[in-house]
């Protein structure tokens, strides 16, 4: 399972409460972004996108949460497949629970620490691809 540094998830906090002007200890890793404790809405996600590109230097996906391969069924509960399909793509993901308990909204699944993961995944790729690249320069200077 892949694992938010601390250091991440700090810095995506800080630029949370920034973005939503609220005070740093309200923006714990369990809190829902969409929550009405911090009252984020679609306009402060895009701001956040635009600033956590900037400082980290990646491109965050959290539409790709809201896609159209996540299903919920007629009660709004996720199903088995969107549910299998979560845990694979994000493993950083909680969703414990989810397979009983409905979504008034697909973005419910955005707590701070998912939005931390996203990032942290978003790293963590750019990093295998500079490494890749790396030894793949290596292979043709051997050559």
């Amino acid at each position: 399972m892949m694992q938010v540094t601390t250091a991440v998830l700090e810095d995506v906090s800080r630029i949370v409460a920034e973005v939503l002007a609220v005070e740093a200890a309200e923006v714990r890793p369990d809190v829902l972004f969409f929550d009405q404790q911090l009252d984020g809405d679609s306009l402060a996600l895009l701001e956040l996108s635009f600033r956590l590109e900037k400082h980290f230097r990646v491109r965050v996906k959290f539409n790709d949460l809201t896609g159209d391969d996540i299903e919920l069924d007629e009660q709004g509960r996720l199903t088995p497949s969107s549910l299998a399909l979560l845990k694979s793509k994000y493993p950083f993901l909680k969703l414990e629970g989810y397979e009983s308990r409905p979504l008034e909204r697909r973005t419910d699944l955005l707590t701070i620490e998912a939005i931390a993961g996203f990032v942290q995944m978003a790293l963590d790729s750019r990093a295998a691809a500079t490494v890749a690249e790396s030894l793949g320069d290596a292979a043709g200077r051997a050559q």
